[in-house]
């Protein structure tokens, strides 16, 4: 029914209840309505009918509303305030690959990590000599060429195999060959940024409501919504010194707008900033890109990307005899999405995983689970993160026993 507090829907034992009651109204008190009696039975078939219904009814009451409406009702409320549910997007980054002088690395050659996800080449990369027939790589060894001298290529192009946000590295990663060529000895990837999965329904809701209350007078709402919407940004954040002196604390130089921006590619993000900060104000950040204007005059414009923290889990399960076989991999995937939702500056709660493996992998007696930023210091307690700072899941940073 339909009151002043909204929409309230009857469970189903209410309908059983009311069903019975004019039941008796209508046969007599003494009128059987009990599980084994044809009338209650009757009964439940109907309150099964009608509590479909009413699930129906109330789906479609709360699709008017954008804090409730889901999928596809959400993305046409969306639609009314002029955007769209952000697509999956796929991650590019750099590599460097050591091996024979003057080989080249023809385009589509595959690569992949050892988590074993795959990356692209997307151009012909040439292995420039330098000079030198063997050289020592720390943390690895010696390489040496079979004839001539080692040859280093370099290229900013390398995009990730797949769509998603599983792509994005942060720092210096070994690379291995998908197919083994013996002119090439060493590879890495680092800093590959833009990969983002389909934009989820709780962060489209925050882009409307944030659409809806940025207005002309507000240019700092302006630049969070414009930039907002850049696919693959998960979250915003702007400090402002409009002041006449540099603020050393936050490195904000006077009458400057610092901006920090989790995911997306420079580029968009770059434009997307030159869109909406008002002319005069000047941009701040170690990202720094060009952007042409109408009349082909070069602006540069300037962000920063938070500081990424890398986070160990250690989760303690007792099975059963219904745990999957796929129970730890499917767990991995949770805690890593999971993990990668978690804003920036915002916190993490450790206590979210518990409802996300209880929820998803079946077979779990008992879960203990804890965090840290280091396996000798994880506890069962939230995380914080800084304002500037978000989470990613280290590189076998999740221990299952």
């Amino acid at each position: 029914m339909i009151d002043g507090n909204g929409f309230s829907r009857p469970t189903y034992d209410e309908l059983v209840t009311q069903l019975s009651n004019k039941w008796r109204e209508l046969f007599g008190d003494n009128a059987q309505t009990n599980t084994k009696s044809v009338g209650g039975i009757l009964i439940r078939i109907l309150a099964y009918i009608l509590d479909k219904l009413y699930q129906l009814a109330e789906v479609v009451y709360n699709s008017q509303f954008v804090d409730s409406a889901e999928g596809t009702t959400l993305d046409q409320l969306a639609s009314n305030a002029g955007i769209s549910r952000l697509p999956a997007q796929v991650a590019i980054g750099t590599i460097k690959i050591w091996g024979q002088a003057g080989y080249v690395v023809p385009v589509g050659t595959l690569f992949k990590t050892s988590d074993e996800l795959m990356y692209v080449t997307t151009e012909e990369i040439i292995l420039q000599d330098l000079g030198k027939q063997d050289l020592t790589i720390e943390g690895y060894g010696t390489i040496q060429a079979q004839n001539g001298n080692v040859g280093l290529g370099t290229s900013r192009l390398l995009y990730a195999n797949d769509l998603g946000s599983k792509y994005n590295k942060s720092g210096i990663f070994r690379l291995t060959q998908v197919t083994l060529v013996e002119a090439v000895m060493y590879a890495t990837l680092e800093e590959v940024y833009g990969g983002s999965d389909i934009e989820k329904d709780e962060a489209l809701r925050k882009r409307i409501a944030l659409s809806n209350s940025s207005v002309p007078a507000s240019p700092y709402n302006g630049v969070l919504a414009g930039v907002g919407k850049v696919a693959g940004v998960k979250s915003v954040k702007i400090i402002t010194n409009d002041t006449m002196a540099d603020d050393s604390a936050t490195n904000t130089p006077a009458k400057s707008l610092h901006i920090y921006v989790d995911g997306g590619y420079k580029e968009d993000i770059a434009q997307a900033i030159f869109e909406t900060v008002a002319a005069g104000i000047k941009t701040v950040g170690s990202q720094q890109v060009d952007v042409v204007d109408m009349a082909g005059i070069k602006h540069t414009i300037a962000f920063d990307i938070p500081n990424s923290r890398k986070l160990y889990v250690k989760i303690h399960l007792e099975k059963g005899d219904m745990y999957p076989n796929d129970g730890d991999k499917r767990i991995a995937n949770l805690v890593k999405t999971y993990v990668e939702s978690v804003g920036m500056g915002n916190v993490l709660h450790y206590t979210k995983l518990y409802q996300q493996i209880y929820s998803e992998v079946s077979g779990i007696i008992v879960a203990d689970i804890k965090v840290g930023f280091s396996l000798e210091a994880v506890k069962a307690e939230d995380i914080q993160l800084q304002t500037f700072e978000t989470a990613e899941l280290a590189d076998d940073g999740l221990v299952i026993n």
